[in-house]
């Protein structure tokens, strides 16, 4: 019997050890000692989320010398949590990503005692501050909106200890509402808080982050990590009780008393649910707020890019469904027509086999579907259209989504986005408007998307059909044709192939060539499929079957800036030395005529840096540069004006129900929408994301608001695209003499919040 008993329980410790190797460890590096602040890690991980998401997570506090950032960057840890600050080292090219920020507004604030002499934060000046050397921008915004300057206060070496305020040692500490306020009043203090929120300034604090590389590495860890997380976190809010016993008992290493975790308890649920329902919630337009914020007081300069830089960016739905999957067993192949002369994307060699950069693409998605694509032949293009009306194939490789074909096609989201570029005669000169080719006969293949696309928008220019690339560019060879316009990967693979020496791209065209899956519209299901297959794409896999093709075709890829400027000198040089040995006496006319030209692209040029590219509008340079010349001219004659910025509402929900080509097309509209409606004198512009920026001069208050709220109606009134009604929220201020724009902007964006924060679709003035 008792042989037995030992059997057993080697076989449980076999099956024991045999399981955690089945847990992958990775690491936290927490950015403070163990307290409630960190209770939803602590949670999942005594409460085994972690182990159910399969890993084991080794939590670890913060030491001295620690840079979370760098932590993860270095992957010294898997994950760690960070402040607001980080955003300086993604502007200095640190290649992190957020994964959720667990407090929607900061628990830092300033603390000073009733008993002194500080009344308001007019009273700061020259006073000592105790913080950390990488003290919370939110303080200093929040001074910087007082008149308080960085140079006005001493920051001093932090204790960390909530007595020195009491001793004199400190005028004012930086300090967590949720730890140091309750410790500084059971010294028996009578604390004085100054909180950033009050004033306007609710940035984010204790972000979770990973490394860009780790998240490409590994998706659905990261996945699981972050829901864990937030389990973990929800469990800690919801049981506040119990969690604090386990922080009590196992992770308290500060020696605090459960009534002071109570307290931090419910002073951090506040701040978490804090303008939201969402655990975790962090928006790009937040981000991009509290950045500006810091150009603002002159801590960075540089731009942000905050591409890749979000969770969002990577959380694409990639698990098929069980009814998919279902789909999937039933349906043995899927049939697909393609363009059968459009290389380097696609095409059918002599053997009649598909080949190309999409026969690419769809070997992967094979490979993630399990499932086989047949390819149905076709002569043409429009022979292929013609097939996906009559449901004789079920998708289209590579297709671009218009009105008309969403007759009888859905699409998926773009797995590949193509400059579009016209190809012309040799002696043609450059083309940097498509405006330019107004009256020319252009010729573009019979059924592409943009050919319907740009009638829509460019009614005057003389399109004419051809069967496809070849028939085209045989066309301007021979002089039917001015020019032909397609994608820079296909007319440059012609052209380097039968036309040199005959043929040259002459010049880009603004727009672009978004090109997803088109789907059967009958077929709701293996839409569904297929862009989860276009979600499982990896940049990687992405990136080296674009390459593969296009560098097997060019000896580099085509930077198209680079390229007009060496067109453009060795176009000059030529014309030079043609003149020269033609005509001597032509020479001063024709390089005046050059001159002209230069001058007049410059100032197109000019033009081209202050306006935004996707709504037209001024750009964040002009809309600077503005309110310096109203400011100046305000101070110097006694002039006023005023400052609007408008921002849409739940515009992240547009994005994620309906993707950023809809969320863009919205831009567009408001855009046009607001220039509609403002006078000639206003400068209208995007001042970045979903917000817009408007400089109104010589209108009194009342005007102001009348203004604002007209823009406000007209907005809420418009039927945007996919029939989306829409919101804005606005908040105005007026120039105050000889004060800095900067100030002025502060007001304007405080009473945006004032808006937002009041439910909306609202007009507030400061």
């Amino acid at each position: 019997m008792r042989k037995l008993v030992h059997i057993l329980i080697a076989l449980l410790l076999s099956v024991s050890v045999a399981s955690a190797k089945d847990f992958k460890k990775v690491s936290l590096q927490l950015q403070w000692k163990y307290q409630f602040q960190f209770a939803g890690y602590i949670i999942a991980k005594e409460k085994g989320f972690y182990k159910k998401a399969g890993l084991d997570v080794e939590l670890k506090e913060w030491k001295p010398g620690i840079h979370m950032e760098d932590d993860v960057i270095q992957s010294k840890s898997e994950y760690a949590t960070c402040r607001a600050t980080s955003l300086i080292d993604i502007s200095n090219g640190k290649k992190i990503v957020y994964l959720a920020s667990m407090f929607q507004s900061s628990p830092l604030v300033l603390l000073a005692n009733k008993s002194s002499d500080i009344k308001s934060i007019q009273d700061f000046k020259n006073k000592r501050i105790m913080a950390t050397k990488d003290i919370d921008i939110s303080l200093f915004s929040m001074m910087f909106s007082q008149g308080i300057m960085p140079k006005d206060v001493k920051v001093i070496q932090p204790s960390f200890n909530p007595e020195d305020l009491l001793n004199g040692k400190t005028d004012l500490i930086a300090a967590y509402i949720s730890n140091e306020v309750y410790v500084f009043k059971s010294l028996g203090g009578k604390p004085l808080i100054f909180n950033p929120k009050d004033y306007g300034f609710d940035f984010y604090s204790d972000l979770l982050i990973t490394s860009q590389e780790y998240i490409e590495d590994n998706p659905q860890e990261v996945k699981r990590f972050r829901a864990a997380s937030l389990q973990g976190w929800k469990y800690a809010f919801e049981h506040i009780d119990e969690t604090v016993d386990v922080i009590y008992n196992k992770y308290n290493s500060l020696h605090k008393t459960k009534e002071a975790l109570l307290y931090e308890a419910e002073e951090l649920k506040k701040l978490a649910y804090y303008t939201t329902d969402t655990l975790g919630t962090i928006e790009k337009q937040k981000l991009q707020r509290i950045y500006d914020v810091y150009k603002l007081l002159g801590l960075v300069k540089k731009e942000i890019n905050l591409r890749g830089a979000l969770y969002s960016d990577y959380a694409l739905d990639t698990e098929l469904t069980t009814k998919e999957k279902e789909y999937l067993a039933k349906h043995q192949e899927i049939t697909m027509c393609i363009d059968p002369n459009w290389m380097p994307f696609e095409h059918f060699n002599e053997d009649g086999k598909y080949e190309g950069m999409t026969a690419d693409y769809f070997q992967a998605f094979s490979k993630t579907l399990a499932t086989n694509f047949r390819v149905i032949p076709t002569n043409t293009w429009t022979q292929s259209i013609e097939f996906a009306k009559e449901r004789k194939c079920d998708i289209f490789s590579l297709a671009m989504e218009t009105p008309k074909r969403k007759e009888y096609m859905n699409f998926t989201s773009p797995y590949l986005v193509i400059p579009l570029v016209v190809a012309t005669k040799l002696e043609v000169p450059f083309v940097s408007d498509i405006k330019d080719l107004e009256k020319k006969k252009i010729g573009i293949c019979k059924g592409y998307a943009f050919a319907e696309l740009l009638k829509i928008k460019y009614p005057s220019l003389n399109i004419v059909e051809v069967e496809d690339i070849d028939d085209g560019l045989k066309r301007v060879s021979d002089g039917e044709l001015f020019g032909y316009i397609g994608t820079l990967a296909s007319i440059g693979y012609k052209l380097q192939n039968n036309y040199i020496g005959k043929l040259k791209i002459t010049g880009k065209i603004e727009e672009s060539w978004t090109l997803g899956i088109g789907v059967r519209n009958d077929d709701p299901l293996l839409l569904s499929v297929l862009q989860k297959a276009v979600n499982s794409l990896s940049q990687e896999e992405n990136r080296n079957i674009f390459n593969k093709w296009i560098s097997i075709k060019y000896d580099q890829e085509v930077d198209y800036k680079i390229l007009w400027k060496v067109i453009a000198f060795f176009s000059f040089i030529f014309v030079v030395g043609y003149l020269l040995y033609r005509k001597q006496q032509c020479l001063k006319e024709s390089l005046q005529e050059a001159n002209d030209k230069l001058e007049a692209a410059y100032e197109e040029l000019q033009e081209i840096a202050i306006t935004d590219k996707l709504t037209q509008l001024y750009n964040r340079t002009r809309l600077d540069q503005a309110l310096e010349e109203e400011k100046n001219r305000a101070d110097r004659y006694g002039t006023h004006f005023g400052v609007m910025i408008l921002d849409i509402d739940h515009f992240k929900q547009i994005n994620d129900t309906y993707g950023h080509h809809v969320g863009d097309k919205v831009l567009e509209e408001l855009a046009v929408i607001l220039k509609e409606n403002s006078r000639e004198s206003d400068v209208v512009g995007r001042w970045g994301g979903e917000e817009f920026l408007i400089i109104v001069p010589e209108l009194n208050s009342e005007s102001l608001k009348q203004f604002a709220h007209n823009l406000k109606d007209k907005v809420e009134q418009h039927l945007f695209v996919k029939k989306y009604k829409l919101t804005i929220s606005i908040g105005l201020t007026r120039y105050h003499e000889n004060e800095s724009i900067e100030t002025t902007l502060i007001r304007a964006d405080e009473a945006l919040y004032i808006s937002k924060n009041s439910g909306r679709n609202l007009v507030s003035s400061k």
